[in-house]
């Protein structure tokens, strides 16, 4: 069972992004086991078929960390509400839990709403990260899901949609963020 789990978003996939960052050089500097899901048909994706490959490759336990991006996001949210999970962190770039008026092909994800007093119990940390002037999420969507979640909401002066289209290959505030949760999880 890995340490982290990170859920990639639409038209990505486990090499993009901060990911492989995320993955190799931060996960050895704090001794975690990072996995990078590999979600199926990212341009045309599926709530049916995410689920499927979440149910697949997240070891369901408790006291691990989900990393999401943008579509992995609301993935994320919706992973944690089906199953019995505990002491879960949640880092969440660039989401959204209700329908984009950016992107409408993604509604099925946000269809059904999250019924967040089934999540609220199962999460030991949150914190949700935009960019102000983040152009295929709004940053008022991000937070939105971060007032669902009682969660703190970073938002940064700039980074559109923190993406390597951006130029962010890494991201170091998801790095903070994660120190701080293995900190305060290892009782230090």
């Amino acid at each position: 069972m890995a340490d982290v789990y990170v859920v990639h978003g639409f038209e990505s996939n486990p090499q993009a992004n901060w990911f492989p960052w995320l993955k190799q050089d931060v996960g050895t500097a704090l001794g975690l086991d990072v996995e990078v899901l590999n979600l199926p048909d990212p341009s045309h994706p599926t709530p049916q078929a995410w689920d499927v490959a979440c149910d697949a490759q997240i070891q369901q336990a408790s006291g691990f960390t989900i990393v999401g991006h943008s579509l992995g996001c609301i993935q994320t949210v919706r992973f944690v509400e089906q199953h019995d999970l505990h002491d879960v962190n949640l880092i969440l770039v660039s989401g959204f839990d209700e329908p984009l008026s950016t992107i409408p092909t993604l509604d099925d994800f946000t269809k059904t709403p999250i019924d967040y007093a089934k999540v609220l119990p199962k999460i030991a940390h949150a914190a949700v990260v935009s960019a102000m002037d983040d152009d295929v999420v709004p940053f008022v969507y991000s937070q939105t899901l971060a007032r669902h979640l009682h969660a703190p909401f970073m938002l940064l002066p700039e980074g559109k949609h923190l993406n390597w289209e951006q130029g962010y290959t890494k991201l170091p505030i998801v790095e903070t963020i994660l120190r701080e949760f293995v900190t305060v999880s290892d009782g230090q």
